[in-house]
C-alpha cells in the first residue's frame, strides 16, 4: 500500500504584521520632518522640543552649550597725552572739525590708553554695508591720517570689528573675513601711500569685542567699526597713565 504524501507545512505571515507597523512608523517620521521643514524655526523648534519630552530629555538650546564671552574683555587704562601726544592731539582734533563740516560728527572718536591713542572710525565712515572696499569720497580721511602718523616711529595696529549679524557671502563667508577684509585694506592703502609695512599689523575680531550691545540698531551701528591703534614705545610716548 502506498504511504500518502505530507502536505508541505502552511508558511507563515505573522512577520508581515510589524513590518507593517514599522513602515507606518517610518511613513510617519518623514512626514512630521518635511511638515517641520516646511513650518519653519519657530515650528520647528516646538516639534523637537516635543520629541524630546517624549523621550524624557531636554532640549537645550545651542547658545546655552557656549561660553557667555568667549574672550575676556580687555581691560584698557585711561590715560592722558604726552607732550608728544598733545601735538598729535591736535591734528586729531582738526580731522575731527573737517568730518563735522562733512555731517559726519561722532563718526571719528579718540581715546587715549595706556597703551597709545586709539582712533575709532566707524562704518559709515569708510565702507559700504558688508563690503571692505574703502569708499572713493572719503580717502581724503585716511590721507589726513597718513600724514599725521607717517613720520612717526610708532607702529600702528589696525584692528576690524563688526556686529554680531551674520554674515555669508561668496566673499566674506563669515564676519571674520570681513573684518580682517576691512583691516587689510586699511593697511594696504597706508602701505601704498609710503608707510613701512613693518611698521603696520592688521587684525579682525568679527563680533568678538563689543562696544555696545548688538540688541538695538545703534548699538550694532557702533560696533560695525575700524579701529587704527597708534602704540607706546620707549622714547617715543604718545600717553601716560593717570596718576
Amino acid at each position: 500500500m502506498a504511504r500518502k504524501k505530507k502536505c508541505p507545512e502552511e508558511v507563515s505571515e505573522k512577520w508581515a504584521i510589524p513590518y507593517a507597523d514599522f513602515l507606518t512608523l517610518l511613513l510617519c517620521l518623514f512626514i512630521a520632518l518635511f511638515a517641520m521643514a516646511q513650518a519653519g524655526k519657530q515650528a520647528a523648534l516646538e516639534y523637537a522640543q516635543a520629541f524630546a519630552k517624549a523621550f524624557g530629555m531636554r532640549l537645550v538650546p545651542f547658545q546655552e552649550t557656549l561660553p557667555k564671552q568667549i574672550l575676556p574683555e580687555p581691560v584698557l587704562k585711561r590715560a592722558e597725552p604726552t607732550e608728544r601726544g598733545r601735538r598729535l592731539q591736535r591734528q586729531l582734533q582738526e580731522l575731527q572739525e573737517m568730518l563735522k563740516g562733512m555731517g559726519l560728527e561722532g563718526e571719528f572718536k579718540i581715546a587715549y590708553e595706556a597703551i597709545g591713542i586709539r582712533l575709532i572710525l566707524q562704518e559709515k565712515l569708510l565702507f559700504e554695508s558688508g563690503r571692505a572696499d574703502i569708499k572713493s569720497e572719503m580717502r581724503p580721511v585716511l590721507d589726513k591720517l597718513y600724514e599725521i602718523i607717517k613720520d612717526l616711529p610708532n607702529p600702528v595696529e589696525v584692528e576690524g570689528h563688526t556686529d554680531s549679524i551674520p554674515i555669508s557671502t561668496e566673499r566674506f563667508p563669515s564676519n571674520w573675513e570681513l573684518s580682517t577684509a576691512r583691516a587689510s585694506a586699511i593697511v594696504r592703502y597706508f602701505i601704498a601711500k609710503g608707510i613701512n609695512p613693518e611698521r603696520l599689523k592688521a587684525s579682525g575680531y568679527a563680533d568678538t569685542r563689543p562696544i555696545a550691545p548688538n540688541t538695538t540698531p545703534e548699538g550694532r551701528a557702533q560696533n560695525r567699526r575700524v579701529e587704527i591703534v597708534i602704540l607706546n614705545i620707549r622714547g617715543s610716548e604718545l600717553t601716560q597713565p593717570q596718576p
